[in-house]
């Protein structure tokens, strides 16, 4: 077996980097020798990837935080399918929100990762695609892990990415912080939505979201219910309600209680088209690639994950 590990340094705001001499030794007690390849810029792990997998790597490692695990798995696939069938992924989560692990209920450690991959099994996982409009206007395609949202989540992005507030905060208090900051400049938006090949309806809501894991935005148990091989995505939107009452009910989104609530709307998908007039902001596995008008689709055990 022929291992890669990719490295983003600058994951958890430069903390990667600090940390990698530790976990390259933890690394190798693990899964044995490997080749090691560092991104430099966005965008670069895609195509790390894809090299790694025509050099003939058979199991791929990223060391980053979500967003890094993303641009991985985009190396990965290509036109819905493993660019290399019998390659595998594993992850070692050392970023800002780590929510992907713990939906395989890994603790945010770095050690707890490095330590299951040493007998890992391999596991046939769905992945979610996203065909969405860019800045540019065109449509372009991503696929996602762990969760693809709109509404709010994008808005947290652009003001985490705009902060230097992660020099100082965790991953879930960051999240937190850049939540409660924004939703008072964030209002509910007017969206025309089609659930599989239902009628088009409409909604006005300030978070919706389509699950393949359960955790998003630091530590919110978003998608309690949600099943990373069970072929479907868990729909939840948001109803339009008070800024008041969305504090009020804030905590239960971080427990995983808020499913009941006449204020959520909750259904499993196979496929999710939405739109708008206003400007919707995305966000794909912690990243805001683009806007709707967007169709959110799962692609059924197509990526091995080997964790």
């Amino acid at each position: 077996m022929k291992t890669t590990v990719i490295i983003n340094p600058y994951a958890g705001n430069g903390r990667t980097e600090k940390l990698w001499p530790d976990i390259e030794a933890a690394l190798k007690q693990s899964i044995g020798p490997f080749q090691t390849e560092q991104t430099k810029s966005q965008g670069d792990a895609v195509l790390l990837t894809r090299k790694a997998l025509e050099d003939g790597a058979t199991r791929i490692v990223a060391v980053g935080g979500d967003g890094h695990l993303n641009e991985v798995l985009n190396g990965f696939i290509e036109n819905d399918v493993q660019l290399n069938p019998q390659a595998s992924l594993s992850f070692v989560m050392s970023g800002t929100g780590c929510d992907f692990q713990r939906s395989l209920g890994i603790s945010g450690k770095w050690q707890n990762a490095v330590a299951e991959l040493k007998d890992a099994k391999v596991r046939k996982i769905d992945v979610g695609k996203v065909t969405y409009t860019a800045a540019d206007k065109t449509q372009k395609i991503r696929y996602f892990d762990n969760i693809a949202s709109f509404g709010l989540s994008g808005a947290v992005d652009h003001y985490i990415d705009n902060s230097r507030l992660g020099n100082y905060l965790g991953g879930t208090m960051l999240f937190l912080w850049a939540t409660i900051k924004t939703v008072f400049s964030h209002p509910n938006q007017a969206i025309r939505y089609r659930i599989d090949d239902g009628p088009q309806e409409e909604i006005r809501t300030r978070l919706s979201l389509l699950a393949n894991g359960r955790f998003f935005g630091g530590a919110m148990y978003a998608a309690p219910e949600a099943e990373l091989d069970d072929g479907l995505l868990d729909l939840l939107m948001l109803k339009e309600i008070s800024l008041a009452k969305f504090l009020w009910h804030l905590p239960k989104i971080y427990k995983g209680t808020h499913l009941e609530l006449p204020e959520i709307h909750f259904q499993k998908v196979r496929k999710f088209t939405a739109e708008s007039s206003e400007q919707v902001i995305l966000d794909i596995d912690g990243e805001s690639p683009g806007y709707l008008e967007a169709t959110f689709e799962v692609l059924p055990k197509i990526l091995n994950l080997q964790i």
